[in-house]
């Protein structure tokens, strides 16, 4: 049998305080109509220790059922309790109760109580085991044809139907939960897939394809040193990726340093590009992990940009914190070029810079026009 679930768990919480209640509710009306309404043939003696008994277990029954996991057994004590003053039904109420129709005796008050405590705290068919033992004894106790147990029969049969829709219902809405979270496990799982396809994307486009480009165009030759040196810098990277092929969540949102991140990326020597001379002011800032390696990457991304295509050798990296919100940009004041004329091809800002910002809930904006140099803007706000 499969563990309950949160719904099943709490309709049996439910169920067993509703069960403290009737129990305490029927144990103190019952005590005041058995003193009030003594009379022969009933016993005072017995009457005295039935009350006592009765009040007695109602309060330990009481507060047992309160705990946080109340065990069954304490529903197949109370009907062992009901039973025993039910078999003494004969010395316990008076003459005319006897002989009146069901309900009107403190024992009925008892008995019909136990038999609702029964279904809802004992499983079928062990709790329609405990009205049936319930009702002989009632029976036995006061032998006779009179309508009582009949009465109890129906009782029990109603309690038992509630009971068994209710718990019906709780174990589908258990199995819809279940159903709801295995499909949230499952998008979360292909979307973290996705992700770790499209960093890995990124960072064969801004290794080894960016190589290939410069390759292609000219601005390594086959004979230049730089191309062997760049070449095992790519393949290092492949390496990495096919050793560790996915992404390690579990540090995702840990606080990480934007600011040595940043500066790494800074002082980190782009093999085959010419090096720049980058003003950094970018002060102490603490993001979730997954946030500082984006911007890292983006702003790398932005730097081998400015290397490769900005005719200059100087930019300008800074970081600033407004409130929850962080800005990284980077400047420079080369060539500059026009954003809409860029080919679909090109992958580098669309997939190196604004896919990375995207991928973590932020944004990234190019400013450039030709001959004005360009400001890349990258944006996060938790």
């Amino acid at each position: 049998m499969s563990a309950p679930g949160p719904a099943q768990l709490q309709l049996r919480r439910k169920s067993a305080r509703l069960s403290a209640v009737l129990r305490a509710a029927s144990a103190v009306g019952a005590s005041v109509v058995a003193v009030v309404g003594f009379a022969p043939p009933a016993r005072a003696a017995w009457v005295a220790v039935a009350v006592v008994g009765l009040l007695l277990w109602s309060g330990l029954f009481i507060v047992l059922m309160f705990r946080p996991d109340p065990h069954p057994w304490l529903c197949a004590v109370d009907t062992a309790v009901v039973v025993a003053l039910c078999l003494a039904h004969g010395n316990l109420v008076p003459a005319e109760v006897l002989g009146a129709s069901a309900g009107s005796g403190w024992i009925d008050m008892v008995a019909g109580s136990g038999i609702f405590i029964a279904q809802f705290g004992l499983r079928q068919p062990l709790a329609t085991a405990a009205a049936i033992a319930i009702t002989v004894a009632y029976a036995v106790g006061v032998p006779g044809i009179r309508d009582a147990p009949l009465i109890m029969v129906l009782q029990g049969l109603l309690a038992a139907s509630v009971v068994v829709l209710l718990r019906h219902g709780a174990r589908r809405a258990d199995l819809a939960l279940s159903e709801e979270a295995s499909a949230r496990a499952s998008a979360r799982a292909r979307s973290a897939a996705r992700s770790d396809e499209l960093d890995q994307q990124r960072l064969l486009h801004d290794t080894v394809l960016a190589t290939l480009t410069m390759v292609g165009t000219g601005s390594i030759t086959r004979d230049s040193a730089a191309l062997p040196e760049r070449a095992a810098a790519d393949l290092a990277v492949i390496e990495d990726l096919r050793a560790h092929p996915g992404v390690a969540r579990d540090v995702a949102h840990d606080p990480a340093p934007l600011d040595v991140a940043l500066r790494t990326v800074v002082l980190t020597r782009r093999v085959g590009l010419p090096p720049l001379d980058v003003e950094f002011d970018v002060p102490p800032l603490d993001l979730p992990h997954e946030v500082v390696v984006a911007l890292s990457q983006a702003v790398a991304e932005a730097l081998a940009n400015v290397a490769q295509h900005a005719n200059t050798r100087a930019a300008r990296v800074t970081a600033r914190r407004a409130g929850e919100s962080v800005t990284v940009e980077v400047r420079d004041s080369g060539s500059g070029f026009d954003p809409m004329t860029v080919a679909s091809h090109r992958r580098g800002l669309r997939k190196s810079v604004y896919g990375r910002m995207r991928a973590v809930g932020g944004s990234a904006q190019a400013d450039s026009s030709p001959g004005a140099g360009t400001r890349i803007v990258l944006r996060w706000e938790p």
